[in-house]
């Protein structure tokens, strides 16, 4: 069976040093500024167990521990919840199926939940063993999320750009429209997952900007207005990444009904040239006694000879009305 934690950390403020320690036991505070970092993994079955030995409250231990949640704050006097998402960067994997942390904070402690590894977690882990660790717990929050944001940004450059190659293909003809279609089917796909999660999150650091707390700073806010507004340049490039992948399946879309009209049309110009024809070369086909000139031997090439004047006719009658 895993265990519920990943790492544990004690960070003194004072003597800016990290050590790790075990979740079973945390260690008294040496300073009224120091905390611990606990990481925890939900695929653990002891995860909630756990979480509910540290917490009492069941709203907050059933949001650090459900199986899926969009992103989220709740702001209390002494602690807050905070649910945010980064992109998927493991090999193999899409970005836009974006990694869930689920953040619980006081003055003195931080526990975060996640399924899978993500690359923000990682840097942090990182720093504490490094002893770079963030001084407080607000700086703690101020610096994931900056990295969480900062991480999207290859990602959405990426989509970007895919939708302006797209674009141009799409005006220049090039490559096979079914194809193309797949395609922004699949940009436009990634989008709307990606902004589903990244608009509420924009919310919620939108929120943590304006909550008062007793630990978190006005500094610490304004760097996560600078975080905000990253995310917030994101989500433009997302809708303009959309819109430009929307233009381009309406341009694939009309040329595929031109092409069509234009075959239906051919279609109804051949119909139409031998509709006379068909009518006479019908009539002079049923076996009955009594055709007209039927014992002539130059009656058949008069016949045809009268269908090649009707065609003719109609060749010149839809030119002149320019339906050719």
């Amino acid at each position: 069976m895993k265990h519920a934690a990943i790492n544990a950390f004690y960070i003194d403020s004072v003597a800016k040093t990290t050590e790790k320690i075990t979740s079973d036991i945390f260690p008294k505070l040496r300073n009224d500024a120091d905390y611990i970092w606990l990481q925890l993994d939900l695929n653990s079955a002891e995860t909630k167990r756990l979480v509910e030995s540290l917490h009492e409250n069941e709203i907050i231990t059933t949001a650090l521990t459900r199986e899926d949640s969009r992103p989220r704050l709740a702001v209390y006097p002494d602690e807050l919840l905070l649910v945010v998402r980064g992109v998927n960067l493991i090999k193999g994997e899409k970005p836009e199926n974006m990694i869930s942390v689920r953040i619980l904070a006081t003055k003195n402690m931080v526990i975060t939940c996640q399924k899978k590894s993500l690359n923000a977690i990682k840097s942090l882990v990182t720093d504490m063993e490094q002893n770079k660790a963030p001084k407080t717990t607000g700086d703690f929050i101020v610096r994931l999320n900056e990295r969480l944001v900062f991480n999207m940004s290859e990602v959405m450059e990426d989509i970007e750009e895919a939708a302006i190659s797209m674009e141009e293909m799409v005006l220049d003809d090039a490559g096979d429209d079914d194809e193309r279609k797949d395609e922004l089917y699949n940009l436009r796909r990634q989008i709307i997952q990606l902004k589903r999660f990244l608009l509420p999150q924009r919310d919620a650091l939108n929120k943590l900007q304006i909550e008062k707390t007793n630990w978190m700073t006005t500094k610490q806010q304004l760097r996560l207005r600078e975080v905000s507004d990253y995310l917030m340049r994101y989500l433009e490039m997302l809708e303009a990444a959309r819109e430009l992948a929307s233009v381009s399946q309406e341009t694939l879309i009309n040329r595929s009904n031109e092409q069509i009209n234009s075959r239906m049309y051919l279609l109804s110009i051949i119909t139409a040239l031998f509709l006379p024809l068909s009518f006479f070369t019908g009539l002079l086909g049923v076996n009955l006694a009594g055709i007209p000139r039927a014992e002539n031997h130059y009656a058949f090439g008069f016949f045809v000879l009268i269908l090649l004047v009707i065609v003719a006719f109609q060749f010149w009658f839809f030119r002149k009305n320019k339906w050719l």
